[in-house]
């Protein structure tokens, strides 16, 4: 009896002990599996800080306005029949733009042209008759009165007639009718916007504090989202002569030379007023900073050596300084040297010392 229990205990140890070497085999391979595992390169795009010459300059935004601007409006009520353009020409000034109906004062100037050369006539032989006395003063007054009013009535019925017909008060460009031909217009009615392009007007306000670097005939930059990569410049061209109690800020208009009528009024438009000299710094690409409460950093890309003698790329954290930004860069005043390089994109995936591989053809996320 106490034999094959002896047996049993035997069988069951080196059972539960097989099963033991087995798990602890496993953690043994799997320990040194871990230990030896490296994981692949993080692939990131990458450029080099660089220097550049940037000019010292206050930024704002504002909106484009033409110099001369308006909406032509009827002076008189009518029907309109004819619309003397097409949306997006360009006119003259004086040229007629717009025609109302003028058929009954056109008639009643016929009217009193024919009561006028009537009066005409009349005039000159009562004044030959009153050179010779064969009419008293009073008829001749009579006459000569008759005539005046007359006159007077043809030229109130020629305005009455060139009021509805509106004439462009300026070169520029026509936009798009708010009537059309046989439309009742009433007086006052606004018919179209005539906008002088050629130069364009922006105003934008500035912190007071700026007011000491600020004068009339310093340059402006000007870009707006129609055309990112196109620069418009112009000058300043007046500063308002109150600060705003409210806001505390100084009003500045510049003027911005549009002679290819590329700009149009109404569009929004970032400003830079250039104030100081050109100055080097070092700048990086926006997209390579990252941004957090502990401090703005980049990763720097740089060779280190293998433990197996080869080299590889790995990433440092470097924590910066930023200064200005400007066209998708920012200076960096500390922590970053012109010549290092940074990760441009990629930087999710990345901690200190990871190894990454460059691609910059292929596009990555932030």
């Amino acid at each position: 009896m106490k034999r094959p229990m002896a047996l049993m205990i035997v069988a069951l140890v080196l059972v539960f002990g097989a099963i033991f070497g087995v798990i602890e085999g496993k953690q043994i391979l799997i320990s040194r599996y871990l230990a030896s595992y490296e994981p692949p390169p993080v692939t990131v795009s990458a450029e080099e800080a660089r220097n550049e010459s940037w000019d010292v300059v206050i930024g704002a935004v504002g909106t484009l306005k033409a110099v001369q601007g308006i909406d032509i409006a009827t002076e008189a009520s009518g029907i309109v029949t004819k619309l003397h353009f097409k949306p997006g020409d360009d006119v003259r000034a004086g040229q007629e733009l717009v025609s109302l109906d003028d058929r009954v004062e056109v008639a009643t100037l016929k009217s009193l042209q024919a009561q006028r050369r009537l009066a005409d006539i009349n005039f000159e032989r009562d004044q030959r008759l009153i050179a010779t006395k064969a009419i008293s003063r009073t008829d001749f007054d009579k006459t000569e009165a008759l005539l005046k009013d007359i006159s007077a009535q043809v030229e109130k019925t020629e305005a009455v007639i060139a009021r509805k017909h509106l004439r462009a008060p300026f070169d520029g460009r026509i936009g798009i009718p708010q009537v059309e031909p046989g439309q009742y217009a009433t007086e006052g009615q606004a018919i179209v916007t005539l906008q002088a392009l050629d130069t364009l007007e922006v105003d934008f306000a500035l912190p007071e504090q700026e007011l000491p670097r600020l004068a009339v005939g310093q340059r402006v930059r000007c870009r707006v989202q129609a055309y990112p990569e196109q620069i418009f410049e112009g000058h300043v061209s007046a500063i308002d002569a109150r600060v705003d109690g409210n806001t505390r800020n100084v009003l500045v208009r510049a003027r911005v030379p549009n002679t290819a009528s590329t700009l149009l009024p109404g569009m929004f438009v970032s400003v830079e007023v250039i104030v100081g000299d050109a100055a080097e710094k070092v700048t990086v690409p926006e997209t390579a900073v990252s941004y957090n409460l502990y401090g703005d950093s980049v990763f720097v890309v740089a060779e280190r050596a293998r433990e197996d003698g080869g080299k590889e790329l790995a990433v440092t954290r470097h924590y910066v300084q930023l200064g200005p930004r400007r066209n998708g860069r920012v200076a960096v005043t500390e922590g970053v040297a012109a010549g290092e390089l940074v990760v441009t994109a990629g930087a999710l995936k990345l901690d200190a010392g990871t190894v990454v591989t460059i691609d910059n053809s292929v596009k990555l996320s932030r």
